[in-house]
């Protein structure tokens, strides 16, 4: 009981003070960022980007992060690690090591987002994995995810005015969740500011064998029903998060062509609609999964290339078109791919 009354009392005086401000989502530029590896890399992406992605591993790396951040770019904090407790299966909201951590940094006033990263296919994977309380809490719909998850979100803004979440989930947890209930909008966190999907492969194709294969269109417009019908019930502002892949693994993608195809393919969706104003690219540097090594885009020249024309597009961070940098023609890349979105995704309203 002592571990959590710090995060009790922090509820209570959330609901004393009110909810703290969302974060302002109506931006002159769209948000482009990849997820980095090591601090350093920081240096190697702020030409192209005015953001970053990062998942500490401990409380302690947020200050690092933080403080290596000299150019002003957006920090994206995935938290979701540290707030899960893997022996319940469950997430807690105890934010405190978070918010000392951020604290601890020299450099203050930067903005910030937290990120919770496939939260949902996490319990989903707890109950697999034989954990009652998550099977239980799929069963009732995420109830107490959500609500933890809403408190921990609150528990932040109330602590640094103006930050945000987001809410990143993963492709099969959609799937699962419309094979059951398939009239029903998807579940996403219902308090966060921008929402987004992963799936790493063909655009017009990705999945596995396990839960079958599916055009990420299909996987976007899930989210992009559920963002507009949570933003029409309390709106807060909400926008779309992309996230495409970038790195070798032959599991996803068979060669950097196939890895250029989805970043254009997200890039024209990007281009196209005002409610989709993020670009996070998964992943910069290297990484272990599995215990093998997955290839981040800086070891792609090709694939870097693309990321910078990409940035010079949307006129994002400092690095012009270069030499050797291909030019994009986007309406080329329209062509490309509007067979595979039929009109479903045009059809919503921007």
């Amino acid at each position: 009981m002592k571990k959590y009354a710090g995060v009790i009392i922090g509820l209570l005086l959330l609901v004393t003070n009110g909810y703290a401000s969302y974060f302002n989502t109506d931006r002159p530029q769209k948000i482009m960022g990849l997820l980095l590896t090591e601090v350093g890399q920081i240096d190697e992406i702020r030409g192209f980007s005015n953001a970053f992605v990062f998942i500490p591993r401990a409380p302690g790396e947020i200050t690092d992060y933080l403080n290596a951040n000299q150019y002003g770019l957006l920090n994206i904090i995935s938290i979701d690690k540290l707030l899960f407790d893997r022996e319940r299966g469950m997430y807690h909201a105890d934010t405190r090591a978070i918010i000392s951590a951020i604290q601890n940094a020299s450099r203050q006033g930067e903005e910030m987002l937290f990120m919770m990263d496939e939260p949902l296919w996490a319990v989903r994977n707890a109950c697999m994995a034989g954990r009652k309380l998550a099977c239980d809490e799929i069963e009732n719909g995420y109830t107490d995810t959500l609500a933890t998850l809403r408190a921990v979100g609150q528990q932040l803004r109330q602590e640094f005015p103006g930050s945000g979440v987001m809410h990143i989930e993963a492709w099969a947890e959609l799937v699962l969740q419309k094979k059951k209930h398939s009239d029903a909008n998807v579940i996403m966190l219902d308090d966060a500011e921008y929402l987004g999907f992963d799936c790493y492969g063909k655009f017009d194709r990705c999945g596995s064998d396990e839960y079958g294969y599916y055009s990420q269109v299909e996987f976007g417009i899930e989210v992009w029903n559920t963002l507009h019908a949570l933003e029409a019930d309390n709106p807060i502002g909400r926008k779309m998060f992309l996230v495409p892949g970038a790195f070798v693994n032959e599991r996803f993608f068979k060669s950097t062509d196939e890895i250029k195809d989805q970043l254009l393919a997200f890039a024209q969706i990007l281009a196209q609609y005002d409610k989709v104003t993020g670009f996070g690219i998964f992943l910069w540097g290297d990484m272990l999964d599995d215990n093998q090594v997955v290839q981040g885009a800086r070891g792609l020249q090709d694939v870097v290339d693309y990321i910078v024309a990409i940035a010079d597009y949307f006129e994002i961070g400092s690095s012009r078109t270069q030499s050797g940098v291909v030019n994009l023609d986007f309406q080329e890349i329209w062509g490309h791919i509007k067979d595979t979105l039929s009109g479903l995704f045009l059809g919503q309203e921007s």
